[in-house]
């Protein structure tokens, strides 16, 4: 079959070339319509309880993800005209921004939005905090006066204890075109109040509507990293530019959820483009130095190219968003589908010497006919350890899985199509370099490499009891370091702390309560519930008992408020600022609240019938481990203290959808570990047409998985998205090793080799690339290092640990086994 494929190819290389070429030129076309979704919940499942719940909140109380802008003045403090003025100034530009949800004037909260109680015995108002800029320093007393006396609803909130920052929260409308084009526009604005003649809102500015929720690809907003798409020659680098005060001492920052989530991308984004040029001088390197001829760099180069912008570009056309995740593809296409186009290279040169003067078609046949079994091998088993990502519970995880497989297959394709059709229409042959046999002299039958391995494999079947020792040994240690794993992601851990994320949201969680939220919706049954003083004691005890936390920085709810105007009904005496004693009392103060106007502010605490109640925790952390500490003290709680009322809790906001997020991570890559093994050993099974043969292709990536799980336990390295994902790729890349080792060696066996000579000659040829491909692939990984880009330097540490693993277990493990498995068989013919 292979014989008459290839007998086709080289045929007619020029076609084929041509054919490949134009699909080429139709992806490229393609790559415009690349789409951006950066939104965390998309991490969940559809219709998943969360994201469900998270909706209906939003529908109830109104609560949204919010942009934070802070304005900060060490010196003066904030009670100043010029820095109030500013506070006003852009609380208003922002409520008319197209996709911020400026419903209600406290969904642009601020000094110049909030509002505040007023009353006496009699009678009980609410007004603004600050109706116009105060101008005199009665004004500002007065104003200070009136944040003090409602400290409880404003200090940490929307201004800081020691009155020297003010907070902007505003709320945006859903969809990625309303979140990345609120962010231009603030920064825009932010840059404006700075004086900086920037403008990074690519025309959306100006817009008096957006699409809600669609993309409009007229309008991207997310702008190239083209030199000429970026407003008055700005580059990707001013992204992070020095933050510093203005004349008047004021210093702007931009936070939240949706910052921090448009910045990782926008991060991802940059460092790839940079990265990706870096990672393809590195593998040219590689590649020269060990073929040390042009074809040998520029073939298997041409190969990851294609299938990189064949993926991408299948991507585009499909209309399949990128996510942050996916920024990673090309780099993991570039660093692992390079291996294939490598064995055909190196198998071809290893012809060219033994017959230099042969036909090209017939040198190029004899090649591919005798490669095509374990490339179609390596390539499935590929294939199963990403197509395992299916099964992940996490929709970009499933994207990502899909379209690595996508870009493998590609790599495939071209390698055994591509490669040949090229070397076809070339002369055949090979450098000075390999000719001389001089320097790394990598095709050399007495090469180093070849020689230490050719050594290994002599010591490995003479030593095998005591290599099995060291390896159990090393197995135990890797056990108890892997029990000692535990999750711990954050989305501020894909910033360096000198990024102006990391600074801004820095601030927020220290002199503010935090940057995020915990949503905790109490649900009766009937309408009047929470007019239950037991109740809301219960409320308010939960609010005391989960504020101990260090990592909570406040908490609001209806207590809140039933508290405030206890307290002003009694002219403001603090001897009452608590919960009044009866029902009659609490439904005279919400009586009274209703008659006032009812603040806006208690939409977000209550509902109109008084059947439900959130009670809204400010978290200072994104970090999984202390959210689900949090987390788990809220439902003990619960548990302990509110089981005897006919009441349902949930849970909604980020922070809840981190802490899931983090536990669907760790069971659904646990699945897709499992899962991958078990199709590689199936398919393995299949392919050698043997169980024993099939178990030995899982076994080296099985103990390199449990070897870098333990030294992960043991380092203290938490599990995240890039420790996740690079036990996804090691498995799919790392079972390569095994399979090219094994093929080797059978047919060695075939060839009626004695068991002690079969794995010498395994490891003099095969051993020899297996390490050469290693080296390549971990070297590329390992320029991930030089990333600014946290997510993708742990990435490629983590795989270059792998790559590096991987190929020792192979090299190790395998002739230690099959020792053992000859030893009880003699001489037997596998």
């Amino acid at each position: 079959m292979w014989n008459g494929f290839y007998r086709y190819v080289v045929s007619y290389p020029k076609l084929i070339v041509v054919a490949l070429l134009i699909f080429t030129v139709f992806c490229t076309l393609q790559l415009d319509k690349l789409q951006w979704e950066t939104d965390a919940r998309v991490y969940l499942p559809k219709g998943h309880h969360a994201i469900i719940y998270d909706e209906i909140v939003a529908d109830t109380f109104g609560v949204k993800n919010s942009i934070l802008i802070a304005v900060v003045n060490e010196t003066k403090g904030i009670y100043n005209a010029e820095t109030l003025n500013r506070v006003a100034r852009i609380t208003e530009q922002v409520a008319n921004l197209p996709g911020v949800s400026a419903g209600r004037v406290i969904d642009v909260m601020s000094l110049s939005t909030a509002s505040a109680f007023v009353g006496d015995d009699e009678s009980l108002g609410s007004e603004r905090v600050m109706r116009e800029v105060p101008s005199t320093e009665e004004g500002f007393e007065q104003l200070r006066n009136t944040i003090q006396r409602n400290a409880d609803l404003f200090v940490g909130n929307i201004i800081s204890e020691d009155g020297k920052v003010a907070i902007i929260r505003a709320k945006l409308k859903e969809g990625i075109t309303n979140r990345y084009s609120t962010y231009w526009a603030i920064k825009t604005m932010l840059d404006s109040e700075r004086g900086l003649d920037s403008d990074w809102s690519g025309g959306w500015s100006d817009s008096s509507e957006w699409n809600d929720g669609e993309w409009d690809n007229s309008k991207p907003a997310v702008p190239s990293m083209e030199k000429e798409s970026w407003p008055n020659g700005m580059k990707p680098d001013d992204l992070e530019k020095k933050i510093s005060a203005d004349e008047n001492g004021d210093t702007l920052y931009m936070a939240g959820r949706p910052v921090i989530e448009v910045s990782s991308g926008l991060s991802a984004l940059k460092d790839i483009q940079v990265m990706i040029p870096l990672l393809c001088i590195v593998l040219c390197i590689m590649l020269f130095l060990f073929y040390r001829t042009w074809r040998g760099v520029l073939i298997p180069m041409l190969v990851i190219s294609c299938a990189v912008i064949w993926t991408m570009g299948t991507m585009a056309f499909l209309n399949v968003p990128m996510y942050t995740i996916s920024t990673m593809l090309p780099v993991i296409l570039v660093a692992v589908g390079i291996g294939d186009s490598m064995h055909v290279m190196s198998r071809y040169y290893d012809h060219v010497l033994k017959d230099p003067y042969g036909q090209s078609s017939e040198i190029v046949t004899g090649v591919m006919v005798q490669l095509a079994p374990p490339l179609i091998t390596t390539t499935i088993t590929t294939v199963i350890g990403f197509l395992a990502l299916l099964f992940s519970e996490m929709p970009p995880f499933k994207i990502f899985g899909l379209f690595t497989v996508l870009g493998i297959v590609y790599c495939w394709l071209l390698s055994v199509v591509l490669v040949p059709a090229i070397l076809t229409m070339m002369e055949p042959k090979v450098g000075d370099y390999l000719k001389k046999k001089r320097s790394l002299r990598v095709h050399d039958e007495d090469s180093g490499v070849a020689r230490l391995l050719t050594t290994w494999g002599q010591y490995s079947t003479q030593n095998s009891k005591m290599i099995l020792t060291v390896t159990l040994l090393v197995l135990i240690v890797s056990a108890f370091g892997a029990s000692k794993m535990y999750v711990n992601s954050s989305w501020m851990s894909d910033f360096s702390k000198e990024s102006d994320v990391s600074i801004a949201n820095d601030l927020i969680n220290k002199r503010m309560d935090g940057a995020i939220f915990l949503n905790v919706v109490v649900e009766g049954k009937l309408p009047g519930a929470l007019k239950s003083p037991e109740l809301l004691r219960k409320i308010e005890g939960m609010q005391q008992q989960v504020e101990k936390h260090l990592l909570v920085g406040d908490s609001i709810s209806i207590v809140d408020y039933l508290k405030s105007v206890n307290k002003n009904l009694h002219s403001g005496d603090v001897a009452y600022d608590r919960l009044p004693d009866t029902e009659a009392e609490i439904n005279e103060s919400l009586f009274l609240l209703s008659m006032s106007g009812r603040p806006d502010e208690l939409d977000e605490v209550i509902d109109y019938d008084y059947r439900q109640a959130n009670i809204s925790f400010l978290i200072k952390t994104d970090e999984t481990q202390s959210l689900k500490e949090i987390i788990a003290e809220v439902n003990e709680y619960v548990e302990r203290e509110m089981s005897e009322f006919d009441v349902k809790v949930n849970l909604a906001g980020s922070a809840n959808n981190s802490y899931i997020w983090a536990e669907l991570l760790i069971d659904s890559q646990v699945m897709a570990v499992v899962l991958s093994k078990i199709g590689i050993l199936i398919m393995a099974i299949i392919l050698f047409r043997s169980i024993i043969f099939g178990l030995l292709t899982v076994v080296p990536v099985t103990i390199t998985t449990l070897v870098i799980a333990g030294g992960i336990g043991l380092m203290g390295i938490p599990l995240d998205v890039s420790t996740a994902l690079a036990a996804g790729v090691a498995i799919g890349v790392g079972v390569d090793y095994a399979v090219h080792y094994l093929f080797k060696y059978r047919l060695e066996r075939r060839n009626l080799l004695k068991h002690d000579a079969a794995t010498v000659e395994s490891m003099r040829s095969v051993g020899k690339t297996v390490v050469f491909n290693a080296a390549v692939v971990t070297a590329g990984f390992m320029v991930l290092l030089a990333s600014q880009f946290p997510p993708h330097v742990k990435l490629g540490a983590f795989v270059s640990s792998y790559m590096v693993v991987s190929c020792i277990a192979a090299l190790v493990l395998l002739p230690l086994l099959l020792t053992m498995i000859n030893s009880r068989r003699q001489s037997k013919v596998v």
